[in-house]
């Protein structure tokens, strides 16, 4: 018969190991203690593993089965002198996997008789290690400019609107929880690393956003599947997702050269169909040879990427603290000058504002006007409504909570502190692909490449070129010199400001040569950075991902483009199209709108 096996361990409130509490595992929904399924913790709070009977693994693997449960399901009984009787219902145990479970027991009031129960029965689970804490008060994260990995989320257990309870937990603890309720163990390791870093990516886009706390609700996200995601409060999970989410908890989706945590917008693809990840899909791709972050290009494109943060810190609202208003200054001051010049594209009665961190007439004026248009006290004075109103509509507008987002502007921040080289992994290495790539619409000898995060021989080859043509000595490695050569070009490429005398001045000139699909090259980069910068005022053109193919959806973007300029919408670039594309491309830049 196949088994599969649990680990119990057993605290304190205060995470202090209990030694010698008996443990009863039963079936069915009579809880009394049967002597042959009984545990005992060691001087850790833990029992041996436990091996117990349970169901082919073969039925957690097969999407068509909707009517076998793929795990046997087991209750506990927790008891020892002294604490009060505990009982966990629905432990499931998968064969050949480990369930872990965590009980943390109350010491038993002397005025209680011994029928005196825990309640441990869904959804009534007694906290573990989570009892609820104010958040850490303390400088501002401005949760809207920066990722974070926060220390503790709180989970609304029930729909937004639903009167239910909030509880805080570790982050760990919840994206265990998730990994456990949303897939099965028995999924290959890809799948479940797919999956996982997709559950936390989407939680981290609620935060990022703060997609409740600007609604006004005093919770992170919910555990309605409805809304979010699946989190059973103090549920049984597993070794082998506990293993992963350990592993990769600080790493989440996002696409290229966007630093916000991506919507991984998922659904499980049998019984619910979404325009994201298929979760039983994903056991098929893993079939197939795929890694993780093959199988989430597979679905989201291949302009998706993983990113990491060491940046571990607890929760705060962005909202400063105090009103900003005519004649405060900083960096506050900047965020709501930057996300109100975004807001007016989509309001453009609400007039441009030069981000400089000083909040004078002008602002105090596109305040009052945006304001106005979304019926709040027009004092020109960005209090908490009004930090909160503009946080929530440049959500908005720019779909950071959707799978079209159109992304938050990935910051270098300047040169990391140690020469970037040929081998090295990373984001450093995305960044300094994305600058090759830049200079090389302009400079012919440069050559665009893959961006990948991997510093390989191509890579080095197009550093070297850079060098050469900029003066720099040509060891093909990005040190200080070269990081700054780099985003210094960029800097004036993104302005709109020439590049250096030496830059050949052909760029712009019709090759001769028609681009369609199937042509690759330096030429087809160029056209897809043109497009990329138009397609951020005309919203009938899609953006796409640079890589020098003519593929179909390049295709589909030049014809948007004809449409839109009244050319020959046939999908090729020929002289009008590569001249149009090119000069309106130029005009948006003289404009400073792009």
């Amino acid at each position: 018969m196949p088994v599969g096996f649990l680990q119990v361990m057993v605290t304190t409130q205060a995470a202090v190991p209990l030694q010698d509490v008996k443990i009863s595992i039963v079936e069915g929904e009579t809880l009394k203690s049967l002597d042959d399924k009984q545990a005992f913790t060691n001087e850790n709070g833990q029992t041996d593993l436990i091996e117990l009977p349970t169901v082919d693994r073969r039925l957690s693997l097969d999407e068509n089965n909707t009517e076998i449960l793929p795990y046997a399901n087991y209750n506990l009984v927790i008891e020892k002198v002294g604490f009060m009787r505990g009982e966990i219902i629905g432990v499931q145990i998968f064969e050949n996997q480990t369930s872990l479970q965590l009980v943390g027991l109350l010491p038993r009031p002397i005025d209680y008789g011994n029928d005196f129960e825990q309640d441990y029965s869904s959804g009534k689970v007694q906290k573990l290690f989570d009892v609820q804490t104010d958040l850490q008060t303390g400088e501002n994260n401005y949760v809207l400019q920066k990722v974070i990995i926060p220390d503790k989320v709180t989970v609304h257990l029930g729909k937004p609107n639903e009167n239910a309870k909030n509880v805080t937990v570790p982050f760990l603890t919840y994206l265990k929880s998730v990994a456990s309720s949303e897939i099965y163990p028995t999924w290959p390791e890809e799948s479940l690393r797919a999956n996982i870093l997709c559950q936390i990516s989407f939680v981290l886009n609620r935060i990022y956003t703060e997609w409740y706390r600007s609604r006004g609700y005093n919770f992170d996200i919910t555990n309605s599947t409805s809304y979010d995601q699946k989190y059973i409060h103090s549920r049984s999970t597993f070794a082998s997702t506990d293993k992963i989410v350990e592993e990769i908890f600080n790493n989440y989706v996002t696409k290229k050269f966007n630093k916000e945590p991506f919507f991984t917008e998922y659904c499980d693809g049998k019984q619910v169909t979404c325009k994201g990840l298929k979760q039983w899909g994903t056991v098929d791709r893993a079939n197939e040879g795929m890694n993780a972050l093959q199988i989430l290009q597979y679905y989201y494109g291949d302009n998706i990427q993983i990113n990491q943060s060491d940046n571990i810190a607890s929760i705060n609202t962005s909202y400063p603290g105090s009103p900003l208003k005519r004649g405060s200054s900083g960096q506050d001051v900047e965020i709501i000058q930057a996300q109100l010049n975004r807001i007016s594209d989509n309001y453009p009665a609400i007039k441009k504002l030069t981000v400089d961190g000083v909040f004078g007439s002008n602002m105090e004026s596109s305040v009052k006007t945006f304001q106005k248009i979304f019926n709040l006290t027009a004092d020109g004075i960005v209090g908490k409504s009004t930090w909160y109103k503009i946080s929530y509509i440049y959500v908005a507008v720019k779909k950071l909570a959707e799978l079209t987002s159109e992304g938050e502007a990935l910051e270098s921040g300047g040169y990391p502190g140690y020469v970037v080289k040929r081998g090295d992994r990373g984001l450093n290495v995305n960044i300094i692909q994305f600058y090759i790539n830049q200079v090389a619409i302009y400079v012919s000898t440069i050559n665009p490449v893959v961006i990948d995060g991997i510093f390989g021989a191509g890579l080095e080859k197009q550093v070297k070129n850079f060098q050469n043509y900029f003066n720099l000595t040509a060891d093909g490695k990005v040190g200080p010199l070269t990081w700054n050569k780099m985003q210094r070009i960029w800097e004036s490429i993104k302005n709109g400001v020439n590049m250096p005398p030496q830059t050949p001045p052909n760029s712009a000139t019709y090759p001769g040569t028609l681009f369609r699909l199937g042509s690759t090259g330096p030429n087809v980069t160029r056209i897809q950075q043109w497009l990329n910068g138009v397609a951020q005022i005309y919203d009938t053109i899609p953006s796409l991902n640079v890589d020098g193919k003519y593929g179909p959806k390049t295709q589909s973007s030049v014809i948007s483009f004809q449409k839109q300029f009244g050319l020959s919408a046939d999908g090729i670039v020929g002289a009008n199209t590569w001249n149009k594309l090119y000069n309106v491309w130029q005009d948006l830049i003289a404009q400073n709108l792009i």
